[in-house]
């Protein structure tokens, strides 16, 4: 065979093994196949000569017929008639031949077909067997996969949920200490607010702070402090008077008589304190007469001066008890207390902050 591969003349398909005869006229390569040649016959039969002086097909039905007109077939009789039954007999009997050789042509090549197939169905089968064992082993070794992925997944899934137990509980350790420390934080920052509340009313402890006194231009506070204390039948001297002022917005207009500010005294002693409040409970209704103040006479009211978040939590504590019955509301020494009624039934309740109000009024 030469280096390039020859091409079949018959299927025109390459060939690529040593398995093939040339043709003798035309010199063209068949495989077995096409040559009609079984393997058997190829390396058993056919000689080296054989095969260089085979033909094909074509070149075999392309050769002139021989003369065979010397065959005594039959008796030879006279004119061309008997030379030409002679000529047809003849050819009869080597189209016989020609008939039979090629049926037993087309019964090798149909064995030579039927065997191939054979052959081919055979490997396929191997192939397909082979393709299912390799399937197989693939199979299995998806299916180990399949199974280690599915463990470590429920392993997952395990750690997951101790993981999420462990941050509830975490997070409940958390709130509970928030709250705790709320809790606790808004204790102490109400203690300490009391506690300034407390320091602030110390401070004023000398201080007094009288209510509903006209208020005019150019006004002389002292003098006119004088003149209610001397009222109350206190004897306050402008020594003991320290600082005397009004507090609070001022008024102009028509309001400036409806309300006037408040007079915030502040004496030496708080001796002297208690006394001019002492004489104004006893004298509780007393009014501007007789204090060189004009008419229309007003009455006075003299209480503690408080500080502003006491004074708002008396003022609540005078609006609930009125509204829940109770009968006593007062101040002592800048201090809050409140009581239902007389008798030793009704204890006495200190209020320092609104948790006080809510705690014995209610929410």
């Amino acid at each position: 065979m030469p280096d390039n591969y020859e091409t079949c003349a018959g299927c025109q398909s390459l060939i690529t093994d040593r398995e093939y005869l040339t043709c003798f006229s035309c010199k063209r390569a068949y495989d077995l196949i096409c040559a009609n040649v079984s393997q058997q016959r190829f390396y058993s039969t056919l000689t080296g000569e054989h095969r260089q002086a085979w033909r094909c097909v074509c070149c075999i039905s392309k050769m002139p017929k021989s003369d065979n007109t010397n065959t005594p077939v039959r008796g030879v009789s006279d004119g061309v008639g008997h030379r030409s039954d002679e000529r047809a007999i003849i050819n009869r009997g080597a189209a016989a031949c020609n008939l039979t050789q090629h049926l037993d042509d087309s019964s090798a090549l149909n064995d030579t077909v039927e065997m191939t197939d054979m052959q081919s169905f055979m490997l396929e089968a191997r192939q397909w067997r082979e393709e299912m064992k390799a399937a197989r082993v693939q199979l299995e070794i998806f299916n180990t996969v399949v199974a280690r992925l599915t463990e470590r997944l429920e392993e997952s899934d395990r750690k997951q949920d101790q993981l999420q137990k462990r941050v509830d509980i975490l997070e409940n350790q958390v709130a509970e200490l928030s709250t705790n420390k709320d809790i606790s934080l808004q204790v102490t920052i109400e203690n300490l607010k009391a506690e300034l509340n407390d320091r602030d009313q110390d401070l004023l402890g000398n201080d007094l702070e009288i209510t509903n006194i006209p208020e005019e231009k150019g006004e002389n506070l002292v003098h006119l402090v004088s003149s209610i204390a001397d009222k109350l039948a206190v004897d306050l001297t402008e020594q003991n008077i320290v600082s005397v002022s009004r507090v609070g917005r001022s008024f102009e207009g028509d309001g400036a008589a409806q309300r006037p500010r408040p007079i915030v005294v502040r004496v030496s002693r708080r001796a002297v304190r208690d006394q001019l409040l002492h004489s104004a409970r006893v004298r509780r209704g007393a009014t501007t007469e007789g204090t060189g103040l004009p008419m229309p006479h007003r009455r006075f009211y003299i209480n503690e001066r408080l500080t502003k978040t006491n004074r708002q939590l008396f003022r609540r504590a005078r609006d609930l008890g009125k509204s829940h019955n109770w009968r006593y509301v007062w101040t002592k020494d800048g201090k809050i207390f409140v009581r239902q009624h007389t008798g030793s039934d009704s204890p006495r309740h200190r209020i320092r902050c609104e948790q006080d109000l809510t705690k014995i009024f209610g929410a």
